[in-house]
Order: structure tokens, then C-alpha cells, then sequence
């Protein structure tokens, strides 16, 4: 019963570790904000698209009111 124990113990020691050293390094941070930027330019570019669409739609509608 013991040895399980202290098997998960020196596990989780080792993951804490293994984690902390991951955290530590700055790819870390520069992924993080790589995920963010890439999520950002998406949005913007889908924004942009709306923003295309309803001003042909304005666009045609004008012409046609006043052709």
C-alpha cells in the first residue's frame, strides 16, 4: 500500500517539475499570445467581410432606387 503511494507522489513531483520548466520557458507566453493574435486577425478579417458585404448590398440598393 505504501509503494503506490510514493509512486504518485515522486509521479506528481515530476509533472509539477516537468510543468514549471515548460512555464518558464518564453515560447510558452509567445504561443499563448500566437493563439491570440491568430484568433484576433480572423475576427478582423470576418468583420471586414461583413462590413464588404452590407455596404455592396447598400451600394446595389442605391443604384437600383435611383436607375
Amino acid at each position: 500500500m505504501v509503494a503506490p503511494t510514493t509512486a504518485n507522489n515522486q509521479t506528481n513531483q515530476k509533472t509539477e517539475m516537468l510543468q514549471k520548466a515548460r512555464a518558464a520557458l518564453p515560447l510558452t507566453k509567445i504561443r499563448e499570445k500566437a493563439f491570440e493574435g491568430a484568433f484576433f486577425s480572423v475576427a478582423l478579417i470576418a468583420m471586414a467581410g461583413w462590413v464588404y458585404f452590407i455596404t455592396l448590398l447598400l451600394v446595389r440598393l442605391f443604384l437600383w432606387f435611383f436607375s
